[in-house]
């Protein structure tokens, strides 16, 4: 497990390090210790264990430019585990290239500005916890990341604050993976979804006979997490009559199956998360503040994308290695970079993940460029922005079928000729019609309806089968 000392950076003792990076290095919350190669296997078995990051810097200069065979071989030496640094002068293209090929993890500059290195610490503890979906490179967010350390440490009960789609799902299994319960199991409700005449038995489980179709004995979440976490989604939602029985399953630690008169014993971490005010709906009499009290033994804000926006462009680049299929290369313009900085990200995380979807698949080849970018609140308005476009009465819509649209056409026209645009390119693109409905950000049956009017139109998109 990670803890919340420095992270050993093993340096290659061949080379020495400069005062000015050996400053950067450590306020990234690394700690350096110099190691011979050779000895290096020794180093790492001994200094560190199975479950913790291994950080190598290997350097290479044009005086001593290490090969593409030998970084190979150090990085097959030190295991799987390792995460591979190549330290290069900032005009020696040739072992950068080398250090790539070779499958560095990263290759830096001498001169590598401190917020890099803190971004290589960030994915060294990521390539661990296999976490890629929070990035940890703004300093809110290496905070934040300390502080998840330590509550995953203890075994308090722990409230997770902050609004929708900033990620707090993954840092409530943060919390888990970072505490000694980490190989038991992680259960993960929604509580907003959980359906009012069936939550206390899928919470608590049941008995057979207890109600009508209950043909066995069922285990609940609660059952479900013993020995681990269960993690509490939307818990400003939970019914008042599911408060008082969560209220005495804490407080007890063990549940009443529906039906049954036995309780069963559970030993669960409990984590919550909401984006309400729980305090304030306590003082309303909308939620038990005796249940609060207790749920909230550690109570972590989730900053917004917005409060993090060094996150943002590392974030965007993993969606769309995580969204492309293998033979696609998607990357940022320059412009759609600025675009995605300057946005304020209502939607957090999600938007953001959102956002590249639908870039992909309106992008012109393998750039993404601005006009690529759209964002959730502009889903609809932004298509009025651009020129307006009329609908060919072609059987198949492709970019070079539409036309502009006359001016007699109306508002209304050229909404729905957009519309029709942006869902024919993407049932295009898309693989199935459920794959281009959740790209769209609407039902399947939404996007059967609209290609039902689009046909009716005579306009017949190219794929979509599924």
């Amino acid at each position: 497990m990670i803890d919340n000392q420095p992270i050993t950076l093993f340096w290659d003792s061949s080379s020495s390090i400069e005062e000015s990076s050996l400053k950067k290095i450590s306020e990234a919350g690394f700690k350096i210790e110099m190691a011979s190669i050779v000895h290096l296997m020794e180093d790492i078995a001994l200094e560190v264990g199975d479950d913790k990051p291994r950080v190598v810097c290997l350097n290479s200069s044009k005086e001593r430019r290490l090969s593409e065979s030998y970084i190979q071989k150090v990085k097959e030496a030190l295991g799987p585990k390792t995460y591979l640094i190549l330290r290069v002068e900032r005009d020696d293209v040739e072992s950068a290239i080398v250090g790539v090929r070779a499958g560095s993890d990263d290759v830096v500059c001498v001169d590598a500005p401190s917020n890099q290195w803190r971004q290589i610490a960030s994915s060294a503890r990521m390539r661990l916890l296999k976490l890629e979906s929070y990035v940890f490179v703004d300093e809110l967010s290496q905070k934040l990341l300390a502080l998840v350390e330590r509550v995953g440490a203890s075994d308090v009960t722990a409230l997770l604050q902050g609004p929708t789609g900033s990620g707090k799902e993954v840092l409530a299994r943060l919390i888990h993976d970072f505490s000694a319960r980490r190989d038991g199991p992680f259960v993960a409700v929604n509580c907003a979804a959980l359906p009012e005449s069936l939550a206390e038995s899928l919470l608590f489980g049941h008995v057979k006979g207890s109600f009508t179709g209950a043909t066995k004995d069922t285990e609940g979440f609660f059952t479900q997490a013993d020995g681990g976490t269960l993690f509490l989604d939307e818990i400003g939602e939970l019914q008042p009559m599911l408060q008082a029985k969560l209220l005495r399953v804490i407080q007890e630690r063990e549940v009443l199956p529906v039906g049954s008169a036995r309780s069963k014993r559970v030993d669960v971490r409990l984590v919550s998360a909401t984006n309400r005010d729980l305090r304030h709906l306590a003082t309303l009499g909308d939620f038990r503040e005796d249940l609060y009290f207790r749920l909230s033994t550690f109570r972590i804000n989730v900053p917004s994308l917005s409060a993090r926006p060094d996150d943002i462009l590392p974030l965007a680049n993993y969606f769309i290695v995580k969204h492309c299929r293998e033979t696609q290369r998607f990357s940022f313009e320059p412009d759609a970079l600025s675009r995605l900085i300057a946005h304020d990200w209502p939607g957090n995380v999600r938007e953001l993940e959102n956002v590249v979807q639908r870039s992909i698949v309106l992008a012109q080849g393998e750039k993404i460029s601005s006009p690529d970018l759209i964002f959730d609140e502009e889903k609809r308005t932004s298509l009025l922005d651009e020129k307006p476009w009329a609908v060919s009465s072609s059987n198949e819509l492709e970019p070079n079928h539409v036309e502009l649209a006359d001016s007699t056409g109306g508002l209304q026209h050229s909404v729905e000729a957009n519309e029709f645009r942006i869902i024919a390119e993407t049932v295009r693109k898309a693989e199935t019609k459920q794959e281009a409905a959740k790209l769209l950000g609407i039902s399947d049956r939404t996007l059967r309806y609209k290609l039902a009017k689009m046909r009716d139109r005579g306009i017949l998109p190219k794929r979509a089968t599924g």
